[in-house]
């Protein structure tokens, strides 16, 4: 009466979402943005474009500050963080908050299709900022180091 799903083909539909998607260090061309003026970077009136590495920092760095499930555009896709939930802490000390967001980071980066994964993570308070430190190893072997300094978590 009802159908029946053959176990090869769910062990297949499984192993083919673990590929990746590209094996290289190399993004599409993306616009420098600039996180401190809150724009896109212009040189003589045209948007700067950047590639490679820097690309691959930018992402990450976009990956961080964006909220999880905030906007619309990324809803259903895992990116995005939760480090929102920490704001108006004055000490990081819940220790489940600051793991879920780790988790989330270490596997969210590699939805970039350049990231192998996260091979070093670490979070502190220093006054009223959070630091997010983030090493990423890329598909071709080299590591990406990102610090992202500039998320607040007391108003």
């Amino acid at each position: 009466m009802f159908p029946t799903v053959l176990d090869d083909t769910i062990q297949q539909d499984n192993s083919e979402q673990k590929k990746p998607i590209s094996t290289s260090a190399q993004l599409a061309d993306v616009f420098l943005y600039n996180w401190d003026k809150k724009e896109h970077e212009l040189v003589d009136g045209t948007v700067k474009i950047i590639h490679d590495i820097e690309a691959i920092k930018q992402w990450i760095v976009l990956f961080i500050k964006t909220p999880r499930d905030m906007y619309r555009i990324y809803e259903g896709t895992y990116f995005g963080t939760s480090i929102r939930k920490l704001f108006g802490r004055k000490r990081l000390n819940n220790g489940y908050e600051e793991s879920q967001v780790e988790r989330e980071i270490k596997e969210g980066l590699p939805l970039c299709p350049a990231i192998r994964r996260v091979s070093g993570f670490n979070m502190k308070k220093e006054g009223k900022n959070l630091l997010v430190y983030v090493q990423a190893e890329l598909y071709d072997g080299t590591f990406v180091d990102v610090t992202v300094d500039d998320i607040y978590i007391i108003w």
